[in-house]
């Protein structure tokens, strides 16, 4: 296997960049780390209910992850930024690993919706640090396979890991399954303190200076990145909110969906256990099309493609008609496999990619935050099927966005038609 270091900065200029490069330091800890995170997702809301919680402070708990993620991007991107990609990385395993105790040992559910905060907030440093591995050592023609191969990555880790959380939690106890998700965080940072490579000493030292400013210096940066931006946030960042809302809103109705036709809960997880196969099938193909026809070539058809599938939904009342809604759902959604995290880099400057990756999550997750609001406000103001179709509404205005005012980020090195063969 060819080392990660002739993907560098000379690899991503030369050519010899490959992907099997990134298995050890970056594929299999993704994968790693996503099943240990999902481990706990649907234990989660069974767990808080167990230790006295309401279901509204049920609901709370399980946004907390969500609502930590949202808070902590812009500033794990100048945290990075300071001490350094790898450094963060290790710290942050380190802490995920202690706030996954934590939650497994809690007592009562405040003391739990903390401990899921912080795991929210700490998995933005190691997310962002690892895209910006992705932005400095990944050329642009091969970027978008990349990306969608460590999208891929994740969603087969998040297939497994319920699976896996449901048993432990079953034989074990609802707690342990965030001991599970402690144990995958420190076989990640074994991972990447073995395989990951180091911060160039000049290119840290560089990064250091810029970004040890007081905190209201580092205000005064977010301030700058939204201006000097603004054009990227307003198009591209608009589209990609509108598709994290659509993601964000089908897991919603979905589930509203299946129970209000009468399915029940092992038909619900089926249909979406084949949903996300669909999705983990063509990954690969959405990085191709990302890497040989442009970024906008994958998103403009995912996007339309999972609005059709939620105009649909109210349509279906049976477990066959819902099955095909979420294949088509899955085909949709597969083929944007790793646009949010390739136009997030593509989009980013050489100079401290991290403040910006950061500054974007920041605002692109706030369509993941609001999807749930807005399906929950739709349905109380109309009707459970008048969600999906708003949604999907919302889905096509963010595809015109996209396909009419987004910039093609997709621009082919001269050395592109000679890159070394793909594993």
């Amino acid at each position: 296997m060819p080392s990660i270091g002739s993907a560098s900065t000379t690899g991503a200029a030369d050519g010899s960049f490959r992907l099997s490069s990134f298995v050890l330091p970056f594929y299999i800890p993704a994968f790693i780390s996503a099943t240990g995170a999902a481990m706990v997702m649907p234990v989660l809301p069974l767990y808080a209910r167990s230790l006295g919680a309401g279901i509204t402070a049920t609901g709370v708990v399980v946004a907390m992850f969500g609502l930590g993620t949202l808070v902590l991007n812009a500033p794990a991107g100048f945290a990075i930024s300071r001490f350094g990609k790898k450094r963060a990385m290790v710290l942050s395993l380190v802490i995920e690993a202690l706030f996954a105790i934590l939650a497994g040992l809690a007592l009562n559910p405040y003391v739990l919706g903390v401990a899921v905060f912080g795991l929210g907030a700490i998995h933005s440093v190691f997310f962002i640090a690892r895209l910006t591995y992705f932005r400095e050592l990944v050329p642009t023609a091969q970027r978008g396979r990349a990306l969608a191969l460590l999208g891929g990555e994740s969603r087969f880790g998040s297939f497994i890991g319920p699976i896996i959380g449901g048993f432990v939690a079953a034989g074990l106890g609802y707690g342990s399954a965030f001991v599970g998700h402690a144990i995958a965080s420190v076989v990640v940072m074994v991972f990447v303190v073995i395989w990951v490579p180091p911060d160039p000493a000049r290119s840290l030292h560089a990064d250091r200076d810029t970004a040890s400013s007081p905190r209201g210096a580092s205000i005064a940066r977010v301030s700058a990145i939204l201006r000097e931006n603004l054009s990227i946030f307003a198009t591209a960042g608009s589209a990609i909110v509108v598709l994290q809302l659509l993601r964000a809103g089908r897991k919603v109705i979905l589930p509203l969906w299946g129970d209000a036709i009468g399915l029940d809960v092992s038909q619900i997880g089926g249909i979406f256990g084949v949903m996300f196969a669909v999705e983990t099938a063509v990954v690969y193909p959405a990085g191709i099309i990302m890497d040989r026809f442009g970024r906008k070539r994958a998103a403009v058809p995912c996007m339309v493609i999972v609005s059709l599938s939620l105009a649909i939904l109210p349509l279906t009342a049976s477990f066959l008609g819902m099955l095909a809604v979420a294949v088509v759902s899955g085909l949709g959604n597969g083929l944007g496999s790793g646009i949010n995290m390739t136009l997030s880099t593509d989009y980013a400057p050489k100079k401290n990619p991290g403040e910006f990756i950061g500054v974007w999550r920041t605002i692109v997750d706030t369509g993941s935050t609001a999807g749930p609001v807005v399906i929950g406000s739709i349905a109380d103001v109309f009707t459970l099927g008048a969600s999906p179709v708003v949604i999907a509404a919302i889905g096509v205005v963010g595809a015109a966005i996209m396909q009419f005012t987004a910039k093609e980020t997709l621009v082919r090195e001269p050395t592109a038609r000679h890159e070394a063969p793909l594993p």
